[in-house]
């Protein structure tokens, strides 16, 4: 049976006069007398104990010395991880500074005379200037369209990416080694390697861009000596003193 209008409309009138009666009694808040005390600003605070802003044992958070996964170590872990690193002038060295840019190594390669254009005969091994334009981003380049910049640090892959180019531009280093400017010595040029195959200090100079110690130059000897085959050895000796000097780790 359908409703009268009569009806409906009564019991609208209802709850509407419902609504309105607990409408008014929420409202029916009686207004502050006295304003609230407000908390004390800092320079209050820092103004009646100075001492308010230093940091003692019971408001500081006691943090851990070593934040690294193995935890804190011990005096004699620390001084045997130094032994294991090496001497100081080593030590230091380490992860102390950033990896050479791209485009930085493509200019040390060529200013000793490595073509980064040439490229190697069908089935033979490639050459260090495809290595390096095949690899920059292993080696890091920046990707601009990504919005990725250069990282600072070398990764794995980039560390293994620079030591293959080193290796196979050593052959082109040593070929060209006495015709670069900037390794003759008063206007005459310096062979990498003297008749006796072993290693010239004045080019071992010119390749880590110091003065060549007479550790430099033994270890640079024995690389030569130590190899299956002489010629292997010298790429691996320019190799070696190469990848050392540009980098950190």
């Amino acid at each position: 049976m359908k409703q009268s209008t009569s009806t409906l409309f009564c019991r609208s009138a209802a709850l509407l006069l419902v609504s309105a009666v607990v409408y008014a009694a929420g409202c029916d808040v009686e207004a502050p007398t006295q304003v609230e005390p407000a908390h004390p600003s800092n320079h209050d605070v820092i103004g009646q104990d100075p001492d308010a802003t230093f940091g003692g044992e019971d408001n500081t958070f006691n943090h851990a010395e070593d934040l690294s996964e193995s935890g804190r170590k011990t005096d004699a872990e620390v001084m045997a991880q130094r032994l294991e690193e090496g001497p100081a002038p080593i030590r230091t060295r380490m992860h102390s500074c950033t990896k050479l840019p791209v485009e930085t190594l493509r200019n040390v390669l060529e200013d000793f005379g490595v073509s980064i254009d040439a490229g190697a005969d069908p089935g033979q091994p490639r050459t260090a200037g495809q290595l390096y334009r095949d690899g920059q981003r292993a080696l890091g380049i920046a990707e601009y369209n990504a919005r990725i910049s250069t990282p600072l640090i070398a990764s794995a892959a980039g560390a293994a990416k620079g030591q293959d180019i080193w290796m196979q531009a050593a052959s082109e280093i040593i070929a060209a080694m006495e015709t670069l400017p900037q390794c003759m010595k008063n206007g005459q040029p310096v062979a990498m390697f003297d008749a006796s195959n072993r290693c010239n200090r004045d080019a071992v100079t010119c390749l880590i861009a110091r003065p060549a110690t007479d550790d430099h130059v033994a270890l640079c000897n024995e690389a030569v000596t130590r190899a299956s085959d002489v010629d292997k050895g010298k790429i691996i000796a320019v190799a070696s003193l190469l990848a050392a000097a540009h980098t950190c780790e």
